[in-house]
């Protein structure tokens, strides 16, 4: 038999342990406020495109100019992980539901936008599962595959602050985005 104050801890002690059991940990929510500078480049098969961009995050709304060599094609994409609206450089504007599959049809390509946020800030989307994630000897993520994407972090280069990557080269089976940063 127990002395009544040992069994009294105890209780405390899985009283405690039961509620910890109850919390839960919030995800990474990403920076309400930045701007990114850079270029991007899409290889789809045979085809590929590349643009300058322009990206203005605030709190989960999105602007992204995107524009080709000399200026030419420019096009402003705005909005959140669930809509978007291209408006291109005759002004014409274009709305869906889909942001990727709108980006597909008005632009030829298309970027994964919902999880493109989180990888610029150097992390998976908390959104979705991280298989097979490599950090480099400094402790920084290079590499994971989230969402049939293989993510490879470039760290190198002054741009680079902390866990920031520099150059971030997505790849799924016939697809590759390469996003290189130049000022943050």
């Amino acid at each position: 038999m127990f002395p009544p104050k040992l069994l009294f801890l105890n209780a405390i002690f899985v009283a405690l342990w039961l509620l910890a059991g109850c919390v839960s940990i919030p995800p990474m929510s990403p920076a309400t406020d930045f701007s990114i500078k850079g270029t991007i480049g899409v290889t789809e098969g045979g085809d590929s495109w590349s643009a300058r961009f322009v990206w203005r995050q605030s709190g989960e709304r999105f602007e992204i100019d995107l524009w080709g060599p000399l200026g030419q094609g420019h096009s402003r994409l705005r909005g959140t992980p669930d809509r978007l609206e291209i408006t291109d450089a005759e002004g014409n504007v274009r709305t869906s539901g889909s942001p990727e599959a709108l980006m597909f049809a008005e632009l030829g390509w298309s970027l994964p936008l919902s999880l493109l946020l989180d990888w610029l800030q150097g992390r998976p989307s908390p959104e979705a599962p991280v298989v097979d994630a490599i950090r480099d000897p400094s402790g920084r993520l290079t590499d994971f595959r989230q969402l049939g994407w293989q993510v490879r972090f470039d760290h190198a280069g002054k741009a680079s602050v902390g866990t920031l990557p520099r150059r971030i080269t997505a790849n799924k089976p016939g697809y590759r985005v390469r996003v290189v940063i130049s000022d943050r």
